[in-house]
């Protein structure tokens, strides 16, 4: 009898620790946000620096198909939110953005954007694979966690940036022709030390306007 008891004891001391273990790993689950979801790109510091730029999001379930190939041109630095920075109201070049490999059920596009800047020897690419997209009608909005790079003559330096595209798909005909009322904002994340001093502070940013983008 006492065997039994025993035995009883622990089975059931051991469907207790299991179960508690259960529901703390389903607790710290539901904790981490959805990588297709607004809450997983933007933390309380990326907030702050998009109400500072007021870059318009788009949310939404139903997003349009936005894969194409579009160039940017001007793309104007209309905000910064670093003091004293020299590109804001500037036109600072022109980019070709490069979207693709959309999924609807993911709700995820590929995200690529190459800036080559008029007044210096530099480029600039932001780029991210399964980046979140939402929106509904022809309206959408990107955001993404961009492996960036600054490449200049003599070195390129490495980044993480937050970005954000808005804009409205320009459908004609059932082809798309061009992205209405688009808006970029890019804000740093994670300089990786800057070493070589070229890159905007960490929460800081910067918001691109163009009324259209054609495709190319």
């Amino acid at each position: 009898m006492k065997i039994t008891t025993i035995k009883s004891v622990l089975f059931f001391l051991i469907l207790s620790l299991t179960a508690c273990s259960s529901n703390d790993s389903n607790e710290e689950e539901n904790i981490v946000p959805e990588k297709n979801s607004y809450e997983y790109y933007v933390n309380a510091t990326m907030q702050q620096a998009i109400d500072d730029l007021g870059i318009t999001i788009h949310k939404g379930l139903t997003p349009p198909n936005v894969e194409g190939i579009y160039t940017i041109n001007p793309f104007y630095c209309a905000k910064s939110t670093k003091p004293g920075d020299l590109f804001d109201d500037l036109e600072i070049g022109a980019s070709t953005l490069t979207l693709s490999n959309q999924n609807t059920a993911k709700l995820s596009v590929d995200f690529k954007n190459f800036l080559i800047y008029s007044f210096m020897f530099q480029n600039e690419t932001w780029q991210g694979k399964g980046s979140f997209i939402s929106g509904e009608g022809n309206k959408f909005s990107i955001l993404l966690h961009s492996d960036g790079e600054l490449a200049g003559t003599d070195h390129v330096s490495k980044f993480q940036n937050l970005i954000i595209l808005s804009g409205e798909i320009d459908v004609q005909n059932n082809k798309i022709k061009g992205i209405k009322n688009l808006q970029m904002a890019s804000i740093m994340s994670d300089d990786y030390g800057d070493p070589h001093k070229d890159l905007m502070e960490i929460g800081m940013g910067r918001f691109f306007t163009n009324s259209y983008a054609g495709v190319k």
